[in-house]
């Protein structure tokens, strides 16, 4: 496994997240979001543990076929990322809000409640 490099890519995808400048669409699932490049996308999704409250966040990377080329679950990156629960956490949240349009729906509701500010 290239850990190094996933945890990398990660990092990357989360600051582009956070910045706004990666959009995330929803999947057929509710609760799995994706990313797509010109021949690749990223999933993302919480699968959940059987002996922990918490969820494992999955992040896939696909091909253009739709094969699963690499899977990698926080757990995975201890080794490579100092807190892999939180990152991968954020990195799922953000993902949410892009595709779910959180940011547009706040505006929306922010400018019909006080139209003046």
């Amino acid at each position: 496994m290239s850990y190094p490099k996933i945890a990398k890519l990660i990092e990357t995808l989360l600051s582009q997240t956070e910045s706004g400048a990666l959009p995330w669409a929803q999947t057929e699932k509710s609760d799995m979001f994706q990313a797509s490049f010109p021949r690749y996308s990223i999933r993302i999704y919480p699968q959940r543990s059987h002996n922990s409250l918490e969820p494992d966040y999955v992040l896939q990377i696909l091909n253009d076929l739709g094969d699963i080329v690499e899977e990698v679950s926080d757990p995975d990156l201890q080794s490579v990322l100092e807190t892999p629960f939180l990152v991968m956490r954020n990195l799922y949240e953000g993902a949410r809000r892009s595709a779910m349009g959180v940011e547009n729906a706040l505006d929306e509701i922010l400018d019909f409640l006080d139209p003046l500010a």
